[in-house]
């Protein structure tokens, strides 16, 4: 036999195992893999790999009494790495709140939230988390949700984005379980059974988020979206109900916005620009509602997406594009008085942008007239500032604090105009610090605690 033929003559096959072998009666004696422990015994909350199902797999020599006959793709979930106490930050800033004000004890969650008690509802969810380690999985999700929102409403985002971290991989398969056995009402879908995700919806879209930003990288976000519009539309696809349908089709309405957002909030105007002006087109074609439903739901969509491309453009100084968004989201069967004073407002917007501060003046002053409308007066008294008449504008925003507005733009700017116009700031922005405590006194249902930077203390 010379070289050439020895070199065709074909190798012997040798001994492979797939993915298809796992069940074959014919594996390896189970004393070669006892020391691979089984899902059932590993306590780290992950999936199970493909090695540690096939280590897991008893030789046909043992007795099936030591293993269920058929096991089911979906183990019950562990969800005890959520309930550690190291995973909340226990230093959360101390926030501006009078002694009058502070709840009391033994106070209940829903009663923290619905007073604007928002300190405490963040710490009250903590501490039944990591207090009670036989809580169910909707409720653990439920607390955390609480949690997190709260926190992010008190302006404590960086450590609401830290904590949000421990929920790890929100796509991985751990957190999805068979539709026949999931409590998440929200992404049940009519149908034959499937994979639902445990995690409710609305603390994965806040999750998402969070996550970015504590990993400091927004591309995360949209990517984090991107994954949720093509689980909604698998899911609108197999709903077999319009109010299913419907459900799925406004979350990916929302996750369109919410994309916009993320990009902006990258710093990509010009990639938020093109994405949101692709939305336009695909809300106007919308064939799989009924076509007057879709009518009504395509032009109100298109005007919330009008109003933020003429906003984008005015932040990219984009005067032109403005305009034309400005001008667009007039339709030709204008007859109500809230588009016309959305165009207005628009309008007063693009004078300031210019630097026609006089210009803007008479415009907020003319949507003033019948009206009391608080970020237009906020806004006047921004342009008065500009055009030099500081006691004006300072009086504008104490009356607007005396009325029981105290977000923080107001309370910000009127610190500042303290600052100018006098060398006893500090005992000027004490005093206002007092003022809002007096006016936040009895209101419900919104936040009662404010921090020191919000007065510039």
């Amino acid at each position: 036999m010379d070289k050439s033929e020895l070199s065709r003559t074909p190798l012997a096959r040798r001994s492979t195992k797939g993915p298809l072998d796992i069940d074959d009666p014919l594996a390896p004696d189970a004393s070669s893999v006892s020391s691979v422990p089984t899902p059932e015994a590993v306590s780290i909350p992950i999936p199970p790999t493909p090695s540690t199902v096939q280590s897991s797999i008893l030789s046909p020599d043992q007795s099936h009494a030591n293993r269920p006959r058929s096991r089911s793709p979906f183990p019950r979930k562990d969800l005890s790495f959520l309930l550690q106490s190291e995973n909340f930050h226990p230093h959360i800033p101390l926030p501006f709140l009078p002694q009058s004000q502070t709840p009391p004890p033994n106070v209940s969650l829903p009663a923290l939230l619905s007073h604007g008690q928002f300190l405490p509802a963040a710490t009250l969810a903590a501490t039944t988390l990591t207090s009670s380690p036989s809580l169910p999985d909707s409720e653990i999700f439920s607390l955390l949700y609480i949690r997190l929102a709260c926190l992010s409403v008190m302006n404590c985002t960086q450590i609401a984005a830290q904590e949000s971290l421990i929920l790890g991989d929100l796509n991985s398969r751990f957190y999805s379980i068979s539709s026949r056995h999931s409590d998440n009402v929200d992404d049940k879908t009519e149908g034959e059974e499937q994979e639902d995700c445990i995690i409710p919806w609305h603390l994965r879209l806040l999750a998402t988020r969070l996550q970015a930003l504590g990993a400091g990288d927004m591309r995360r976000c949209v990517q984090g979206y991107y994954d949720l519009a093509a689980y909604s539309r698998t899911r609108y696809k197999q709903s077999t109900t319009a109010d299913s349908k419907s459900r799925w089709k406004e979350r990916l309405r929302d996750l369109g916005l919410r994309t916009g957002n993320a990009l902006i909030e990258m710093g990509d105007l010009s990639g938020a620009k093109r994405f949101l002006e692709s939305l336009i087109g695909l809300t106007t074609a919308q064939k799989d509602i009924p076509s007057d439903t879709a009518l009504e739901d395509a032009e109100g969509q298109n005007e919330v997406l009008k109003g933020w491309l003429a906003m984008l453009c005015l932040r990219m100084g984009e005067m032109e594009g403005a305009r034309r968004w400005i001008d667009a989201g007039v339709t030709g069967d204008s007859d109500g008085e809230e588009q016309q004073g959305r165009h207005g407002v628009l309008d007063a917007l693009y004078s300031m942008a210019e630097g026609k501060f006089e210009d803007a003046v008479v415009q907020w002053r003319e949507l003033l007239r019948g009206s009391n409308n608080v970020l237009a007066t906020h806004n006047l008294a921004v342009c008065l500032v500009y055009i030099g008449h500081v006691s004006e504008a300072t009086a504008l925003l104490e009356d607007m604090v005396d009325q029981g507005h105290a977000f923080h733009a107001l309370t910000f700017n009127l610190a500042t105009l303290y600052e100018l116009r006098t060398e006893r700031a500090g005992e000027r922005k004490l005093q206002l610090a007092e003022r809002v405590a007096e006016g936040l006194r009895g209101k419900e249902g919104i936040s009662k605690e404010r921090v020191n930077g919000d007065f510039k203390l």
